[in-house]
């Protein structure tokens, strides 16, 4: 399959062009181009520029409120819960990132929750933005639109429902965990269909429940299975419980379609400073990252902390730009035309 090279800062340039010509404001359109670009450097391809064209689509479709912003409803010292008015998912998700490292900060611990919120992309961004800032952070996402069966079971009950927890840390690169309950994010698939890839076969299953290596099976009414059996399923129900029911977003489970994947969000923020302190967090969260950096890896692989794949990721395509799939390539150039974008490179 053929893949187009592109380099980060036109891809910002061109997102924010695409988004800015619908009608959201400059400030709004760079950053959501940012965490989409942000996502295929740091090799999550899945939630990346591809989304330039699923976004345009629910903005056409009135999915998202291009001028709308999210606003708390419910606030105690500690918590808030924000109405996110089905703004881009990324500004709500900011917003609920900002607002949990304030109040953290303040208040040592800190819970903050979003409903009516759209898409928000990769989870780990914010996570990381706020270890960033000397906090450590975990955000608990349900998706509202089914994709996965559960645990012994057949059929799409939940969506991919991911967590992400980053801690911050001094010398070494953050620690920074981000993945979905489901064996792989839904978006994965539809990149190996746009490179006309096979997928392992534990990735999903047909309509018929039949294992398959075909990428296409998923969208004619397959499923996707959680990660690790019994294990993944039970922290595919937590995200559930906390990212949506605690919130009061919609359910997997729920039988409204519309709009497609949204996301419900809980966000908790930890200051160090209320327990060993920012300084001997990083000191110590150094030194267990180095000591399992020293261990002996099995022949043929390597030691990796979590981060790490990212961290790694992020370098190369900075230096060497970014792979997307030639058919990826020229539906974000006709949307560009479309729209009236000049499109660079």
């Amino acid at each position: 399959m053929l893949m187009i090279i592109q380099r980060a800062e036109n891809l910002k340039r061109l997102g924010a062009d695409i988004f800015a010509a619908q009608g959201l404001m400059r400030e709004k359109a760079k950053f959501l181009a940012e965490t989409l670009v942000e996502a295929n450097l740091t090799g999550h391809d899945s939630h990346g520029v591809s989304y330039f064209v699923t976004y345009s689509d629910r903005i056409s479709k009135g999915f998202i409120d291009i001028e709308a912003d999210p606003a708390v409803v419910k606030e105690t010292p500690s918590t808030a819960l924000v109405d996110g008015h089905w703004a881009p998912g990324q500004i709500t998700a900011r917003f609920l990132i900002e607002l949990a490292v304030e109040k953290a900060k303040k208040q040592a611990v800190s819970a903050i929750g979003a409903y009516n919120c759209s898409h928000i992309g990769r989870v780990g961004y914010y996570t990381n933005w706020a270890a960033q800032r000397g906090v450590v952070a975990m955000m608990f996402v349900n998706v509202g639109s089914p994709s996965v069966t559960v645990y012994g079971g057949e059929g799409r009950v939940f969506g991919t429902n991911p967590f992400s927890a980053a801690v911050p840390t001094r010398e070494a690169k953050p620690y920074l965990l981000d993945y979905a309950t489901s064996v792989v994010a839904a978006g994965k698939l539809s990149i190996a269909r746009a490179r006309h890839e096979r997928i392992p076969a534990n990735w999903t299953r047909d309509k018929d429940g039949n294992p398959t290596d075909d990428p296409a099976a998923y969208r004619e009414g397959g499923w996707l299975l959680p990660f690790g059996e019994h294990k993944g399923y039970c922290l595919q129900l937590l995200m559930e419980l906390l990212g949506a029911v605690l919130t009061g977003s919609r359910t997997g489970t729920d039988p409204n379609r519309d709009p497609p994947s949204p996301n419900g969000v809980l966000a908790v923020a930890i200051d160090p400073e209320a327990f060993v302190g920012l300084d001997e967090l990083r000191r110590e969260a150094d030194a267990v990252i180095s000591q399992v950096k020293q261990v002996k890896p099995e022949p043929g692989r390597r030691v990796l902390v979590p981060g790490e794949p990212e961290w790694e990721s992020k370098e190369l395509r900075l230096k060497e730009g970014i792979p997307i799939p030639e058919e990826t390539w020229k539906q974000i150039v006709n949307l560009a035309e479309e729209l009236g974008v000049v499109v660079e490179g």
